[in-house]
């Protein structure tokens, strides 16, 4: 019976057996779970009472106001054989709602056995939600235990089915059974305790009343009666408990009935059910599926769980189980099937299944068309790098290359040569900092100049060299081949609109075989930021030269010997990374080693990055002369970068030396040249002995008294970082299998290099950013300490003068006297502030002053007056200047006059707490002239006849009084709002006989309505603040 049905006969009904809307959204709330959409719903074809009428009705509401689909609706006599319809309806839907009100439920049992004798059910892409009605005859529950927990489905007849055990359980992993029934005895121990009484009281002979004879058989318990019963007569009492406890009526059921509604129910079973606001109580479902652990009946599914909705108003359902499994579905596949085949039912999503031999052979086609396209493409880059060795792509005519002129600026007497040139060592210095070389052509070069000229040679050393020819005095008739016989080791030039570097390869004559070409190739193919640009080769006897791109600034070698350049940790860090980065790339290219690093080798371009050159052409360089020395000492000095293997190098050339070792050798070059970086002393330090000596000493293997092979002194890098003296130590060892890899060296200097730019000229840029950042704030700050500071002086001036006269003098304009045709002059003293004086303290009467003071000064802020100055006991203010106010300033004078008066009733001498100050106060209305006085501590002052009578007024007038002039009462007539009273005439002194008048009160509502309407037209009055009291003494 539905709640609607029952609530349109009587508003006060309480239901505390769960509705079949309760029902529908129980199933709602699992095909939701696993987002299934589309279902088949099977139900029996004729109904046993309303209540299943009314269940499959909501179940179809609940469906279409879900938006679930309903691919097959079938409803089928449960007795009949309908094997014919569950094939059909297979083929139609994947998800199953069975809605089984029928005994034994036998809908359920053989629609379900009949789609697992089709092998739907095995397969995992099908699934059943069943609801079974609660049957008080248990006939769908085991009979042997009489448990609720069990819901029998097969143990008697399977084999009235084509089902095996195994074919039993999976069809039981892809079904989940809902019932209305009442919690298993497990869910709660006096539910348990319940079910044994009634068990044992129905076995018992019992007459019932009114009957003579005993019944001795057994009658099914009908348990979800007994659970409403127990909750009923509960729920019942604990209602009528709570209405009594607070006297409410429970003979009056619209009274009671509040007392029945939107409260919770401790069901005797352990449930906490809940009874809405319209009388209620909330759904509960038991949730049946099987588990296959040999503990649970292996023909049933088990009451794992109850699905409780905690109201009809909310949608919101909630999961607790019984056990600990839970409920934990056991998808056959492994995860819930979808309630869409991937190609449809009737395959409409898919195309026709393509012929296997056509996809076979046209497979084979595009497997045989790529191959040969592979083939095709590897041949014919391979014809391109044979074409391109044989073309000599790499060889440049000398015709090509305009020689330049250049002198190494790195060295002082280089730059001394560049002042006899260009007229002064200052011109030499600055050249240098835009480049390592000045460049100059030679056609340019006066004849009888004569200049040394630093060469750069690959051991490093430089060699000074008075010259002549293209140098010198004979320059202009040198040919050709003198221009180039008098590069040595190094030259500098102009190819295709770049300057390039020539570095001469010390042959006569070179043999470009393949092996020499297949070098050449790789360099020119090798291209990273750290390493020099390869760009060809000059090759006319006896001229042999590599050309590479030009490094603007020279080695590292110059930079460091160069004692007037810094080098900080910035430089030294990112110079560090740039070698090791270069380093890298080399090994991991096709070049595969550099060979040759030192620190002449380390070139540094325009952006200050590190780059390495000199590397490659082995085969080219492994038979190549030796440049004879002027001075023997020289000797040996370009191999102190050398590792010990490679000096000691006798299986053929170095050509012939195998890769790994090179590569080796390479890391052994690194350590120097960082010792010669951080260091600064050179390759070797400090060590006396000459480079002939330290590289025989090396190659001999000798070793020192602490049994270590020969190195450079690492106190030399005691102020460097400990990981950089563990690098070098490392990576200059003896044997070249315990020297570190670049990878592991580049691992343990990261943190110098942590944070670093791209290129030194990137942390410079990044530095100066950082630095200009750091200025701005530090700017912004001062600008907001010298705004506040501003407003702060602004603010004085303002006090000390009035706004407008401050205003113009901050502009920097004359402030001239001006005349007024009408102000008002505001005078008052203190009668008995002279015996005051003179009875008290100097610190008492100051504070006395500024107490006072102060109270006019916050009083005067609401009126549009301006205070003047004070003398003593003496309050002198003006209303009307500096800004005209119209006819209202006799107004504002006579406001403030009687809100003084107002202020000095409570105010309190702090020394004399009995005394009361006497106010007395003087006003008169004319013409004046105003303007500044002074340059120290200027004033802003008031001249003229209109200011002598206020005083006049003040000094004969009468404590707590505002005595006003004639010419101030005319003009408050005029305003109106004020009341005056006469005093009569008045001897003054200087002025004779003068009539004069009391202001006694003021119309607050008038003053405000006439200061709200004059605004617009006198700005001025936006300061008055309107009083809404009346002020009036007697």
């Amino acid at each position: 019976m539905d709640l609607s049905s029952v609530k349109g006969f009587d508003q006060t009904t309480v239901l505390l057996n769960s509705q079949t809307n309760t029902l529908a959204k129980s199933v709602i709330y699992f095909l939701q779970k696993y987002d299934w959409t589309r279902i088949a719903l099977v139900s029996p074809s004729t109904t046993l009472s309303a209540f299943d009428s009314r269940v499959r009705s909501d179940l179809l509401d609940a469906l279409a106001a879900n938006k679930i689909d309903i691919l097959v609706d079938s409803r089928l006599d449960p007795m009949s054989d309908f094997s014919q319809k569950v094939e059909e309806d297979a083929q139609k839907a994947r998800i199953f709602v069975i809605c089984d009100w029928s005994s034994n439920a036998n809908l359920l049992r053989n629609y379900l056995f009949r789609l697992g004798e089709l092998n739907k059910m095995q397969s995992g892409e099908y699934f059943v939600v069943g609801f079974v009605a609660y049957d008080a005859n248990y006939q769908w529950l085991e009979a042997s235990s009489g448990d609720q927990r069990l819901l029998h489905l097969g143990a008697a007849d399977i084999n009235d089915y084509n089902l095996t055990e195994n074919d039993l359980h999976a069809v039981y992993k892809n079904v989940v059974i809902l019932s209305n029934g009442p919690p298993p005895a497990e869910a709660n121990s006096t539910w348990a305790e319940v079910k044994t009484q009634v068990l044992e009281a129905n076995t018992r002979k019992i007459c019932p009343p009114y009957c003579n004879s005993t019944v001795s058989e057994k009658i099914s318990p009908r348990w979800d009666r007994i659970k409403l019963l127990f909750d009923a007569i509960q729920y019942l009492a604990d209602s009528v408990n709570d209405a009594l406890n607070i006297g409410a009526n429970i003979y009056d059921s619209s009274v009671f009935f509040e007392y029945l509604i939107s409260r919770q129910i401790e069901s005797i079973t352990g449930v906490t059910e809940y009874v809405d606001g319209f009388g209620a109580i909330g759904g509960s479902m038991q949730v049946y599926y099987h588990f296959s652990s040999s503990a649970h009946n292996a023909y049933a599914l088990f009451a794992c769980a109850r699905l409780q909705q905690i109201s009809l108003l909310n949608e919101n359902w909630t999961i607790f189980d019984y056990t600990e499994e839970g409920l934990s579905i056991d998808f056959v596949n492994g995860s819930a099937p979808k309630d869409t085949p991937t190609c449809g039912f009737y395959g409409e999503k898919c195309g026709p299944p393509a012929n296997n031999t056509f996809i076979i052979v046209i497979s084979v086609g595009v497997a045989v068309l790529i191959g040969l396209a592979i083939a095709a493409a590897f041949l014919y880059k391979r014809y391109r790098y044979e074409r391109k060795l044989h073309s000599l792509f790499f060889l440049i005519e000398r015709n090509q290359i305009i020689l330049k002129k250049h002198t190494n600026l790195m060295s002082t007497q280089s730059l001394r040569s560049m002042a006899s040139i260009h007229g002064s060592f200052v011109a030499a210095s600055q050249t240098l900092r835009d480049s390592h070389f000045f460049i100059e052509d030679y056609n340019n070069m006066p004849a009888s100049s004569s200049s040394q000229i630093s060469s750069l040679f690959a051991d490093g050393s430089a060699s000074t060299a008075r010259a002549t020819g293209p140098f010198g005095t004979a320059f202009g008739g040198a040919s050709e081949d003198e221009k180039w016989s008098a590069l040595t080791d190094f030259g500098v030039g102009l190819f295709e609109g770049r300057t390039i570097a020539l570095k001469r390869i010390y042959k006569t004559d070179v043999e470009l075989s393949r092996d020499v070409r297949m070098e050449i190739a790789k360099l020119q193919e090798s291209s990273n930021s750290n390493i020099i640009s390869f760009v060809g080769m000059v090759v006319q006897s006896p001229n042999v030269f590599v050309v590479y791109e030009l490094a603007q600034r020279g080695s590292l070698k110059d930079i460091l010997d160069n004692d007037d350049m810094p080098l900080d940790d910035v430089f030294r860090n990112q110079m560090t990374k740039d070698i090791i980065a270069g380093l890298e790339y080399l090994h991991s290219s096709p070049v595969g080693c550099h060979g040759r690093l030192k620190s002449t080798n380390c070139l540094i371009d325009g952006r200050w990055m590190v780059r390495l050159s000199s590397f490659g052409l082995r085969e080219l360089r492994c038979d190549e002369n030796e440049l004879e020395r002027e001075n023997d000492v020289q000797e040996g000095k370009s191999q102190l970068w050398t590792a010990p293997e490679l000096l000691r190098w006798t299986q053929g050339s170095l050509a012939q030396c195998p890769v790994i070792l090179v590569q080796k050798a390479d890391v052994y070059s690194l350590a120097i040249v960082l010792y010669e970086l951080f260091g600064r002393l050179g390759p070797w330090g400090d060590e006396p002995m000459e480079p002939r000596e330290i590289v025989s000493i090396v190659k001999a293997g000798s070793f020192s008294r602490e049994k270590k092979a020969f190195r450079p002194d690492l106190a030399v890098l005691k102020d460097s970082p400990q990981i950089v003296r563990d690098t070098v130590s490392a990576a200059w060892t003896e044997d070249p299998l315990d020297r570190p890899s670049l990878f592991q060296i580049k691992r343990k200097l990261r943190p110098l290099t942590t944070g670093l730019k791209r290129t030194i000229m990137d942390n410079m840029v990044s530095m100066i950013e950082k630095y200009t950042d750091k200025l701005e704030r530090d700017i912004a700050e001062r600008n907001e300490e010298l705004e506040r500071e501003k407003e702060k002086s602004e603010m004085l001036l303002k006090m000390m003068l009035p706004e407008v006269v401050a205003e113009s003098l901050k502009k920097g304009s004359n402030v001239s006297a001006e005349s007024f045709e009408n102000v008002t002059v505001f005078f008052s003293d203190c009668p008995g502030f002279v015996e005051m004086s003179a009875s008290s303290k100097p610190i008492d009467i100051v504070q006395f002053l500024n107490d006072l003071y102060t109270c006019f000064d916050r009083i005067i802020d609401q009126f549009d007056v301006y205070k003047v100055e004070t003398i003593a006991d003496a309050y002198m203010v003006a209303s009307g200047i500096p800004v005209p106010n119209g006819n209202h300033h006799a107004g504002e004078i006579a406001s403030l006059g009687l809100a003084l008066l107002k202020a000095v009733e409570t105010f309190k001498i702090r020394h004399l707490p009995t005394e009361k100050v006497r106010l007395r106060i003087g006003m008169n209305t004319g013409s004046c002239v105003a303007g500044v006085v002074g340059l120290k501590m200027p004033r802003y002052c008031l001249f003229g006849d209109t200011v002598n009578t206020a005083s006049r007024m003040e000094s004969n007038g009468i404590p707590l009084r505002i005595n006003c002039s004639e010419s101030s009462k005319i003009a408050l007539d005029e305003l109106g709002g004020y009341v005056t009273e006469e005093r009569g005439l008045v001897e003054m002194k200087g002025k004779g006989k003068q009539m004069t008048y009391f202001v006694r009160s003021e119309d607050s509502a008038s003053r405000r309505d006439r200061i709200l309407r004059e605004r617009v037209k006198f700005a001025s009055l936006k300061r008055a603040r309107v009083q809404e009291k009346v002020f009036e003494f007697v």
